[in-house]
């Protein structure tokens, strides 16, 4: 189901899932999505879902609520959207494709079930008993990465720690872009358990990953590269101990 990602400055500091018809947003407590600051009214917005579409419904606010930086009464919301309301960020994203089922495998000998006489079985239970884990064993856990192979940032190297990472000139961006003509919202990055997934925003210039043009999501693999508005980067995945 779509997400909303509530920001302030470079911070996530909520995850939304749209499962109703509607989310009302505002500075009061009976808000789906409360927000205490004083730019913002007490019923400011609204995110209604209208044939399979969701849409920005200003609800006469004092300040306004714009979409990338536009100030919109009512206005369709698509991937990768960033909806401003006062001083916070709400970043809209789309459903992720589900991935394709693998394909039935025809069963091989080393796929059937070997029956054990009793003398084996007595053997195979006493050998398994004397395994064991290594002492102070703990799952690692995988960590993303970009580092940038040519173009224009801010840095060098990114670690991706959070939920979502923004690429672009605006100022929260986690990948700043310095260009003159950097698009201030070029794609985004984000992470669900542990996979990462890139987000083209709608009309955004060409994106690729491994020279392949990539159209609304695509989740990333270890020694990825990208290409976002003129940026080559290099998506590594690290092992980072739990």
């Amino acid at each position: 189901m779509p997400k909303l990602f509530l920001k302030f400055n470079e911070a996530v500091l909520k995850e939304i899932a749209m499962e109703g018809p509607q989310l009302t947003i505002g500075r009061k407590p009976d808000n789906d999505v409360v927000i205490d600051n004083p730019a913002v009214s007490g019923h400011h917005a609204r995110i209604v879902q209208e044939q399979g579409a969701f849409f920005l419904e200003d609800l006469d606010s004092t300040n306004g609520s714009f979409v990338n930086d536009a100030q919109v009464q009512k206005q369709q919301l698509k991937n990768t959207d960033r909806v401003a309301i006062g001083k916070h960020v709400l970043v809209f994203q789309e459903d992720v494709p589900a991935a394709a089922p693998a394909p039935p495998q025809k069963e091989t000998d080393s796929d059937k079930t070997m029956i054990l006489d009793t003398k084996k079985q007595r053997e195979l239970l006493k050998a398994m008993q004397t395994m064991q884990s290594p002492v102070g064993y703990k799952a690692i856990e995988k960590l993303g990465f970009l580092t940038i192979v040519s173009g224009q940032t801010d840095k060098k190297d990114y670690e991706l720690t959070g939920r979502l990472a923004v690429i672009g000139a605006e100022n929260t961006a986690t990948v700043k872009l310095t260009g003159w003509f950097a698009p201030k919202n070029a794609a985004l990055i984000a992470r669900r358990g542990p996979a990462y997934f890139l987000s083209t925003p709608q009309g955004a210039k060409k994106i690729t990953v491994n020279s392949e043009t990539v159209q609304g999501q695509r989740e990333l693999q270890d020694g990825d590269t990208l290409m976002v508005a003129g940026v080559l980067l290099q998506f590594v995945l690290k092992d980072q101990k739990g």
